[in-house]
């Protein structure tokens, strides 16, 4: 049995394509030498050549009488040679030119995104994204609308080919560009102005709010700034919020203490065995959060829980003794402080991280407001409010784990909102507009978010 290998199978691709080439190469010259002897006779009076095609390689054996060859005698040898030569060079001068003119429109293709494969033409924007194939879904959308209008069930993004492309209120969008490229100005804050219904929205620059303040307390409906770092300067800080505001429910000190351990970065790749301590820190935090809401403490007390382990043992105390306490969280936090102490300790470093801000008086007070300035949740959504959260995910004082608790408490009321509602979905909808958030906190219900939030009205 015989069988030939890939590289002779190669060479003989190349030799077939070598004699392809040639013989193309001797038709174009043959067709070259023919032409000029056409383009000689014109030029001197000779009579024009009565040869074919052929005669133009016999002229390459017969140089110094070309005009037989081609069936003219009285063509000029030198007439003809001249003629040769100035008709290649145009067929090199032209073919130099569209070389150029083909390399420049490549060019031009591979940077122009109307052109680059892939990127939706005409046909498509019209089929996913026009106004048309908008308005043919409103009625799941915002089922409580009777003749809906775009803005009411999406938003606008821009042009393509010349045609509006819109996004429905349940479309999770992802929008990454470099610094400076225009995504809060052309997205973010047009996405804020055109929300209808409630707007929660984080940034770490006061850009966005000072864009869309104005416009968003003309509308219905409260509008709020939650800045505990005072990073928006003449803006009145205004909202106070408290981390342990409805943590005496189990369910809420869990969620709460999710984003506030998301926000010390112990799961990223840096740290080994970073899931393990986050896990533990969350649950750390949850027990302290819980035994502050159920002993009515001020989050100054909280502050002082994780600034040392001992003084947390306060916490185990009401956990211990108050009725309402979750069954097993006691137990579970005196275990910890309990636990050998490097392992405590490292613990605890996690629990310390996650509120190190409120060591900053102004974040101290951000979160601590009065009996009558508690913040409803439940009514902001149902009002169609608006928030601003301000806050940095680096640096001293960064407040970037609270906004990720926040969040994570608006979120969780949101859903809970939406599960009692006609079609298990907010009608409007809330626009989650967080910008910045890759800097800002991990946000532990993104992922979730992204691929579920849509059908619940976030």
């Amino acid at each position: 049995m015989t069988s030939s290998s890939p590289r002779a199978g190669a060479f003989g691709d190349e030799l077939t394509n070598l004699a392809l080439g040639a013989l193309i190469g001797a038709l174009l010259l043959a067709g070259a030498l023919r032409l000029a002897g056409s383009i000689a006779a014109f030029v001197t009076g000779a009579p024009q050549p009565a040869a074919g095609l052929e005669a133009g390689v016999g002229v390459v054996f017969r140089a110094d009488d070309p005009g037989s060859v081609l069936g003219s005698a009285s063509l000029s040898p030198v007439a003809y040679w001249i003629t040769v030569a100035l008709l290649l060079a145009a067929i090199g001068t032209a073919a130099w030119f569209i070389w150029r003119w083909v390399r420049e429109l490549g060019k031009r293709t591979k940077a122009d995104p109307n052109r680059i494969e892939g990127i939706a033409d005409a046909r498509d924007v019209q089929r996913a994204a026009s106004e048309r194939d908008l308005l043919r879904r409103a009625k799941t959308l915002r089922p409580s609308l009777t003749d809906p209008k775009p803005e009411q069930v999406g938003y606008l993004l821009g042009t393509s080919r010349g045609k509006g492309v819109w996004t429905s209120v349940e479309d999770s969008i992802l929008l990454i560009g470099p610094p400076r490229s225009g995504k809060g100005a052309n997205i973010v804050i047009n996405s804020i102005l055109d929300a209808p219904g409630a707007v929660i929205t984080t940034s770490t620059r006061p850009d966005n709010l000072t864009a869309t303040l104005r416009a968003r307390q003309a509308r219905r409906g409260p509008v709020s700034v939650f800045d505990p770092q005072h990073l928006a300067e003449g803006v009145p800080a205004g909202l106070r919020w408290s981390p342990i505001r409805g943590c005496e429910v189990p369910l809420t000190a869990m969620i709460r203490g999710t984003g506030l351990a998301a926000g010390t970065g112990l799961s990223g790749p840096s740290v080994e065995n970073g899931g393990f301590w986050e896990g533990k820190t969350r649950t750390a935090l949850q027990a302290l959060l819980h035994a502050a809401a159920l002993d009515h403490r001020q989050p100054a007390e909280l502050f002082r829980w994780t600034l040392d382990p001992a003084a947390a043992a306060d916490a185990v105390s009401i956990l211990a003794s108050h009725p309402q306490a979750a069954t097993g969280w006691a137990e579970s936090l005196d275990g910890m402080l309990q636990s050998d102490p490097r392992t405590r300790d490292s613990i605890w470093q996690g629990v310390s991280l996650s509120l190190a801000s409120l060591a900053d008086p102004r974040v101290l007070e951000a979160v601590s407001p009065s009996e009558d300035e508690q913040f409803d949740p439940e009514a902001f959504l149902r009002d169609s409010g608006t928030l601003y959260l301000l806050a940095t995910g680096a640096g001293a004082g960064a407040s970037s784990s609270l906004v990720a608790a926040f969040i994570e408490d608006l979120v969780e009321t949101a859903r809970r909102i939406a599960a009692r509602s006609p079609g298990a979905r907010l009608d409007p909808p809330v626009l989650l507009a967080l910008d910045e958030i890759g800097n800002l906190a991990p946000l532990p219900s993104l992922p979730v978010l992204m691929a579920e939030g849509g059908g619940t009205g976030l």
